[in-house]
């Protein structure tokens, strides 16, 4: 084959082998999508003591609820990742499933945050806005908690989307 012909039949092989390759090498790369982690959070404390638990971003199926002061509790997890407790006690609780520790804000001294339920939610929506920008609040009891994981998030996507 003489010189003519061979580039004339090699150039569009590699024209096209140097346009599709960085486009193939891209999609190989790219990540899968990251569901948004779990987080569960204790709110609205009554003159009883006793608050609402309730956590999303789950596996469905059964969980265990562990209380450094009394025995663990299994319970299920909705088809849709979320759960809700009613009338537990105001203390640090932790939602265990598989190898997997999720550690419960707002309740009385688990942290900076303690008892305030809008500033757990702020804290908790920043950080799931941070990592996923479509992401939705979670099912709550607690209005002053929703008010405060929207404007946490808000802000977030103003900084990072």
């Amino acid at each position: 084959m003489n010189r003519r012909t061979r580039l004339i039949v090699l150039a569009p092989v590699l024209a096209g082998a140097l346009s599709l390759g960085p486009g193939a090498l891209a999609r190989a790369s790219s990540p899968a999508a990251v569901p948004p982690p779990a987080a569960c959070s204790l709110a609205g404390v009554r003159p009883d003591g006793t608050a609402t638990l309730s956590g999303h971003g789950f596996q469905p199926g059964t969980a265990v609820l562990a209380r450094t002061d009394s025995p663990t509790q299994r319970f299920t997890v909705k088809a849709d990742g979320t759960f809700s407790m009613p009338k537990t006690g105001d203390a640090p609780y932790t939602v265990r499933q598989g190898n997997t520790d999720t550690r419960c804000t707002g309740a009385k001294g688990s942290g900076p945050v303690g008892g305030n339920p809008y500033k757990a939610g702020v804290r908790e929506g920043w950080d799931a806005a941070r990592r996923d920008c479509d992401v939705r609040a979670p099912a709550s009891g607690n209005a002053t908690y929703t008010q405060g994981w929207n404007k946490g998030a808000a802000v977030a996507r103003e900084a990072f989307c």
